[in-house]
């Protein structure tokens, strides 16, 4: 380890003082901000990002700082600047990683017309069998089917406990698959 990152290491652990102007410097290093600048630019990213990969290799370094074993074998620079690229690629992995689950979501949602009238079918024979249904059994598992916490079933439709809300939604579930099955 070269004496001058030796003496910017313990400056940062001396006190909080030091430690700022060991930030100070860096971010006013010119050098290290083109850069890093450039690496994210030319990478597919905007001044933005290369500004905010500069913050986070930095506050990075400061953190290592503070670790007994820490120290660089090479130059403050090329830490500085290996942060911020590894960073920018892990970054990177994320976003395409987020895309490519988009891309499958988009194409998920967009159904042949083969699938639309499946569904269209299938509501049919679920509005014929719940037109069997008493009015009780419809409300409960509309409630049910929007999410509706059973506690809240139970208080809507007068229930003395959500253990008998819980049970009448099941005996009428029960109706409706049978009904779905008869029809």
């Amino acid at each position: 380890m070269n004496t001058e990152t030796n003496t910017i290491i313990e400056d940062v652990r001396r006190d909080i003082p030091s430690r700022n102007e060991v930030i100070k410097a860096i971010y006013s290093n010119e050098n290290l901000t083109v850069a890093i600048s450039s690496y994210v630019l030319k990478h597919g990213g905007v001044v933005e990002e290369a500004n905010d990969l500069f913050t986070f290799a930095i506050m990075t370094f400061i953190k290592q700082c503070y670790r007994p074993e820490f120290f660089l074998s090479k130059s403050l620079e090329s830490y500085i600047f290996s942060v911020a690229k590894y960073e920018w690629m892990r970054l990177r992995k994320v976003k395409n990683r987020v895309k490519l689950e988009e891309d499958i979501e988009i194409e998920e949602q967009e159904p042949s017309i083969e699938h639309l009238m499946i569904d269209r079918e299938r509501k049919k024979e679920l509005k014929r069998a719940m037109s069997h249904l008493d009015e009780k059994c419809i409300q409960i598992l509309t409630m049910w089917s929007s999410s509706i916490k059973m506690r809240e079933i139970a208080y809507q439709m007068l229930y003395k406990s959500e253990g008998m809300a819980r049970k009448k939604k099941h005996e009428c579930l029960k109706k409706l698959k049978s009904l779905i099955k008869d029809i």
